[in-house]
């Protein structure tokens, strides 16, 4: 009886949240667990508990993964809001299960946040867990990748299967001594790729012997194929390998299929793999998978693309406090061969605290937008003077460094004093008010 009223009970909180507005999608679960802390142990669960996490990636691959099981009907459910904290997974499990807590569908697919596994999965054991990457970010809240890395060490079940990211050392060693089973992904040489590399290497010494890693090529940071000299520990021969990457003509191929791209980023042949490979451990077969990945359904949350003024704005959805997710976003602006004008810039560092801190902005290679097909660099945001002082610091020459601190400006500045192609990389505050600009414009 208490099962069912505390069930209920998140039911209700959920849909009183939407009708004052909110999303619902942690709320619930703050009250479920005040009533019973245990309550995640007392459910009856799908066949398929899927885990998504990892520092960056894991909202794409969590959405693809949806796409691909339901196209191929598996009933899902999956916290579609991105919320993937202990509250949120509670809400998520009980708003989708009956008041006597049975979940009556196929898959329960988890985005989950690396600092809050280890309280999910004490209640909650996956029957599979995909893990994307672990890089520096959120430096106020995680510190070192280390630290990442030992909280989804610490919180992985016996039993698991694990699906890796081979490409990164700190992915790689989470199979050391893993008591379940194991499948591999990654990438292979491309035109991103590099033989040295100018970014933090924040991976760089065997987890064995401490032996200092060597290098075959870089894609960003510490991410591309090592070997301990050795012989401890490698990236070895990944599972699942992406392969002929085009990234500029979204075209890949994994183990000898051709597969499209849903955008032309970097990190999109990472979860495309990834998710590629975990279908294929679940039961699904090539046909099964190819059939949604090259459907043109498939998009990209984190590219738009407008008109304003008779020029093409592309709206970069980057994510704050990660240096080398924001460096993916810098390197497609640069891959581009047209004119260009970017806007940078953000008022808050985190949507989940309010320690402002910046040093991330010092972590990212901003020395390669000193590139002549960069004409001007708008900095918005409460934070411009400090992103104006990283520029320089990086070379920029000043004439190329627009500062608008009024956003009522800033349409004016774009039409009068830039030029080339427009390309923004804010985060999620930014966001709302470079929309609204763009849509008052096609008003006009």
């Amino acid at each position: 009886m208490w099962k069912f009223i505390v069930i209920l009970t998140c039911k209700i909180a959920n849909k009183v949240s939407k009708l004052l507005g909110h999303e619902g999608s942690v709320i619930g679960g703050y009250y479920a667990l005040k009533l019973d802390k245990n309550i995640l142990s007392k459910i009856k669960l799908p066949k398929y508990i899927i885990g998504i996490t990892g520092s960056s990636g894991k909202s794409s691959s969590t959405e693809l993964m949806y796409n691909i099981l339901t196209k191929n009907n598996y009933s899902t459910i999956y916290n579609k809001e991105g919320s993937n904290t202990i509250n949120a997974i509670t809400s998520l499990i009980l708003n989708n299960s009956t008041l006597f807590g049975k979940i009556k569908k196929d898959v329960l697919l988890m985005e989950l946040d690396e600092q809050f596994m280890k309280y999910i999965f004490k209640y909650i054991t996956p029957t599979h867990l995909m893990i994307t990457n672990i890089t520096r970010d959120q430096p106020p809240r995680n510190s070192h990748p280390e630290k990442i890395y030992k909280a989804i060490k610490n919180a992985i079940p016996n039993g698991t299967h694990l699906i890796l990211n081979v490409d990164d050392p700190f992915v790689n060693r989470l199979r050391i001594n893993h008591k379940g089973g194991v499948t591999s992904y990654g990438i292979s040489e491309n035109n991103y790729s590099r033989k040295s590399n100018l970014n933090n290497l924040d991976a760089a010494y065997c987890p064995i012997c401490n032996s200092k890693l060597e290098y075959d090529y870089y894609h960003y940071g510490h991410i591309g194929s090592y070997h301990c000299p050795k012989y401890h520990f490698n990236r070895g021969n990944p599972d699942f390998e992406a392969k002929n990457i085009d990234v500029d003509n979204k075209l890949i191929e994994i183990n000898e299929n051709k597969v499209n791209l849903p955008s032309n980023f970097l990190y999109t042949v990472y979860f495309v793999t990834g998710c590629y490979a975990l279908s294929k451990i679940i039961g699904l077969s090539d046909e099964d998978i190819l059939k949604v990945l090259n459907s043109d359904d498939i998009k990209t949350k984190r590219l738009n693309i407008y008109d304003f003024d008779n020029r093409k704005w592309q709206m970069l959805v980057s994510k704050n406090e990660n240096n080398l997710s924001y460096k993916q976003s810098l390197d497609y602006i640069l891959h581009q061969k047209n004119d260009k004008t970017i806007i940078l810039g953000f008022d808050s560092s985190s949507r989940r605290y309010k320690e402002n801190d910046i040093s991330w902005i010092w972590d990212i290679d901003f020395e390669s937008l000193e590139d002549s097909s960069i004409k001007n660099i708008i900095l918005i945001g409460k934070f411009c003077n400090d992103m104006r002082l990283r520029l320089e610091y990086a070379g920029i020459p000043k004439d190329k460094i627009i500062l608008v601190e009024n956003m009522n400006d800033l349409s004016n500045v774009i039409k009068k004093e830039t030029q080339g192609d427009i390309y923004s990389m804010v985060c999620f505050d930014k966001e709302i008010e470079l929309k609204k600009i763009i849509k008052e414009e096609s008003h006009d």
